[in-house]
């Protein structure tokens, strides 16, 4: 089952962000990555307030826009066909 969520993305610290209904396979957890379309930013969810009662939304979603070459930089078990160490959070 889908979940409609209310998704508060920002682009930078201090940014105003921006607000708007979405609908996901299911809701995004904190730490997880989302992206809006198959050509936009990716943005870290860092926030997930769950609306468990009769409400539009299924919860709202906070995410900061990240860079995604960094995080797969960082975050692959493998860069250029070698097994990394996990990196400490």
């Amino acid at each position: 089952m889908a979940a409609q969520v209310f998704l508060h993305t920002y682009d930078a610290p201090g940014a105003e962000p921006r607000n708007e209904g979405r609908v996901f396979l299911r809701l995004p957890t904190v730490g997880e990555y989302v992206t809006l379309s198959p050509t936009s930013d990716w943005y870290e969810v860092t926030l997930v307030v769950h609306c468990p009662f009769e409400a539009t939304y299924a919860a709202e979603v906070y995410a900061r826009r990240v860079d995604h070459l960094e995080v797969v930089k960082e975050r692959a078990p493998y860069v250029h066909g070698v097994a990394t160490k996990k990196r400490a959070r």
